[in-house]
């Protein structure tokens, strides 16, 4: 039977793309994560500069 096969196909074609098409909409619609700022790297006031043992 062509026309169930073809039938199928279509119909698993249609669905895939409309399932692409709201999980890339529900990706895009939602606003990216921050990421969390490193406090300890932030409050040094002047860089530590690790060759200066000698």
């Amino acid at each position: 039977m062509p026309q169930l096969n073809l039938a199928w196909w279509l119909f698993n074609f249609l669905i895939s793309w409309i399932t692409l098409l709201i999980v890339f909409t529900a990706l895009l619609s939602t606003p990216p994560i921050e990421k969390p700022t490193n406090v300890s790297a932030q409050t040094t006031s002047h860089p530590l500069n690790v060759w200066t043992w000698n």
